[in-house]
């Protein structure tokens, strides 16, 4: 295999604000919808990758949440900055998963509160998740996942 290009941080970046900027127009719940929706295309998508490369059955992964995929892909030896990285984004999504919505409904229910803190835990989480999207796109194309 011959070295891939290189991604660099500016290059990620801006794709990461142009994925966002998407987001824009849409409503706060519309925005943890496709949160949630692109964590569990990710979660689907590595257990592709699990399926493929390691000759995982995909019926053996069916209850696996996001974290037991990013253990199997450790254990196979995947790229660790990868791994690293994907801990973070799995931390997110569970708190955005079990916590989050919860968080918001107390916090609205103790009085008219702004709601620039869950905004912006949102959009730390959605940002996280867009990088690892991007970085599980390009490790793809380039078949650079160790």
């Amino acid at each position: 295999m011959s070295n891939p290009p290189f991604l660099s941080k500016d290059e990620i970046q801006e794709k990461v604000f142009a994925k966002l900027e998407e987001q824009k127009g849409l409503s706060f719940l519309e925005q943890y919808a496709m949160y949630m929706g692109k964590a569990q295309m990710l979660e689907f998508g590595l257990k592709g990758l699990i399926h493929r490369k390691f000759n995982v059955p995909i019926k053996d992964m069916e209850r696996w949440t996001l974290g037991m995929t990013k253990n199997e892909l450790a254990k196979q030896g995947i790229r660790q900055d990868f791994i690293a990285y994907l801990g973070s984004v799995v931390k997110h999504r569970n708190d955005m998963a079990h916590e989050f919505l919860l968080n918001c409904a107390v916090m609205n229910s103790l009085g008219s509160f702004t709601g620039k803190g869950q905004t912006g835990d949102l959009f730390r989480a959605s940002y996280e998740l867009e990088q690892i999207i991007i970085l599980h796109d390009w490790c793809e194309e380039h078949d650079a996942w160790t």
